[in-house]
């Protein structure tokens, strides 16, 4: 028995996640605050990669949690930026998001977001999920 255990392949250490942070670029305008309907929502994320090997974003996935200003509807979006060792870099993108019942605070308050990032390794793919709240001030 400690042959078999002794002869088995060493586990490689898991990859450093990278760090990820979530900012609401759009702003709805103050007469549009406190309507219903159909909005498109800018982001952007900020990507730090924290391990010693280099990476490549492919892919991101928004979605919100729970209620808040507005609901962002699963959303991705492609990317192909390859961060070094240490490398900070910052994406954007658009989502479209719907707004059913309006809040105090209106279309520019908080949410909770669900980002999945998709990125790529020398040892394979491999995903990040991170979640935020996020508004137009949190940047």
């Amino acid at each position: 028995m400690l042959i078999g255990c002794a002869s088995a392949a060493p586990k490689k250490a898991p990859l450093d996640e990278p760090q990820i942070h979530i900012a609401q670029l759009s702003n709805i305008a103050e007469a549009a605050r406190h309507v219903t309907g159909n909005i498109s929502v800018q982001f952007r994320i900020d990507v730090e990669n924290v391990a010693k090997v280099p990476i490549t974003l492919k892919r991101i996935d928004l979605v919100t949690l729970g209620s808040g200003a507005y609901s962002l509807r699963p959303t991705s979006a492609p990317f192909d930026a390859h961060l070094s060792p240490g490398e900070t870099t910052a994406v954007q993108m658009w989502a479209p998001a719907f707004i059913d019942d309006p809040t105090i605070v209106g279309a520019n308050g908080p949410v909770t977001v669900r980002a999945t990032l998709f990125y790529d390794t020398p040892a394979g793919t491999s995903q990040t999920i991170v979640v935020q709240q996020v508004n137009t001030s949190a940047y």
